[in-house]
């Protein structure tokens, strides 16, 4: 009689709830070829596949059948630690995140981490970064993501950061004139977009305007539907209703920029820790997933 190890099953449903291996493997802390070895071994103990070989991560059938499963296992499993040797997480997180991730990130990452930790209870607060950043150092956050600037010469861990090129945005029948002056919609000042943005306009002499300034994501994602201007966002955090482009001849090129995260490892407890696994591999597992607004 064969026995599965649950650490192979532990491998496999985190790769089909990240959507990676890579995302899997930061969030258990293996590199990338062991949690393809480790598929291996459970493929090789079953005899079936259980991806389907290609670009996608598609189960088979019996992976399908695997999946279901193997996380009523290891419910059964976590229940026990949890039981007999009293190792549940709880306690209570606060994070601080720019409003831009408020409907892109955000809810498939605390979707993931509530469903793994339901003792923890987690305190956003949404905001543009520079109001993020201020509170942060005021030790109003346990974790924080910010939008910053590009840093040619970063030394943080690689998993606290992510460049991304920022696009510009626009409703998908908007039409610019090459002889109008560019109607921008953005966040306040102290924005990093904001202030990228005016920089590259004015380096480049292409006359623009401010149009509609909001802080709420929401506003600005109206506005933009409705036509009033073009807005700029980071590749990853751009809705499914609306057109983006890198540049064009009358909308410059605008570089990257950063989504860093910052936290003070001595003062994290427990369940901030497990927080920060999470949101680590939520940042390696961007895409542009093309998201819908409410």
């Amino acid at each position: 009689m064969k026995n599965i190890p649950t650490d192979l099953l532990r491998t496999f449903v985190t790769i089909k709830d990240l959507g990676g291996f890579t995302s899997a493997g930061e969030l258990l802390g293996r590199s990338q070829p062991a949690i393809s070895l480790q598929v291996k071994k459970l493929e090789e103990t079953l005899d079936t596949r259980l991806f389907l070989r290609g670009t996608s991560l598609t189960l088979t059938a019996d992976g399908e059948y695997l999946y279901e499963s193997a996380k009523k296992m290891l419910e059964i499993n976590d229940e026990i630690i949890h039981k007999i040797k009293g190792e549940g997480v709880s306690g209570k997180v606060r994070l601080g995140i720019p409003n831009d991730f408020e409907l892109a990130f955000l809810p498939k990452v605390l979707r993931s981490f509530t469903k793994s930790h339901p003792n923890v209870s987690v305190e956003v607060d949404c905001d543009i970064s520079k109001a993020i950043q201020q509170r942060y150092q005021k030790h109003f956050y346990d974790i924080v993501l910010l939008m910053e600037r590009v840093n040619g010469d970063e030394h943080r861990d690689r998993r606290d950061y992510r460049i991304e090129p920022l696009e510009w945005v626009m409703a998908h029948d908007y039409k610019l004139s090459p002889q109008e002056s560019i109607p921008l919609i953005t966040y306040p000042q102290g924005c990093v977009y904001r202030g990228i943005t005016e920089e590259v306009l004015v380096a480049h002499e292409k006359p623009h305007r401010m149009v509609y300034t909001s802080p709420s994501l929401l506003g600005l994602l109206s506005a933009v539907e409705a036509g009033l201007g073009v807005t700029v966002m980071a590749h990853s955090t751009i809705p499914s209703q609306l057109k983006s482009i890198e540049h064009t001849a009358n909308l410059p090129k605008l570089g990257n920029v950063c989504i860093g995260v910052y936290y003070e490892n001595e003062r994290l407890s427990a369940a901030a820790h497990r927080a920060l696994d999470f949101i680590r591999a939520g940042i390696a597992n961007l895409e542009k997933s093309r998201y819908e607004t409410l």
